[in-house]
């Protein structure tokens, strides 16, 4: 009859150690979930962003403009390395 209380003891002490441990794994996967949302809502902010800056590239290189052809290829440089750091942020953001 000890013996019996004593398990029945040790097995109530392990289920409320596993309801603990299931509120905490719980509570994280909240937590995580919460970032998931947030990292996508990112990349899509940073995905309409480059849609919008590849939109105004296209724009600025079909219109004339007072710039020299040095002044030209210094400016598209540049923006081709914001697209790519761009593109290589929205990578890092999707699994």
């Amino acid at each position: 009859m000890v013996d019996l209380k004593l398990s029945l003891a040790q097995l109530q002490e392990k289920l409320q150690l596993l309801i603990k441990q299931y509120g905490v794994m719980d509570k994280e996967n909240q937590q995580l979930k919460l970032a998931i949302t947030k990292q996508e809502n990112q990349s899509k902010q940073l995905a309409e962003q480059l849609k919008e800056t590849q939109l105004k590239l296209a724009a600025s290189m079909m219109r004339p403009s007072d710039m020299n052809s040095m002044d030209k290829e210094k400016w598209v440089k540049q923006i081709d390395q914001y697209i790519k750091e761009i593109d290589t942020a929205i990578k890092n953001l999707n699994p």
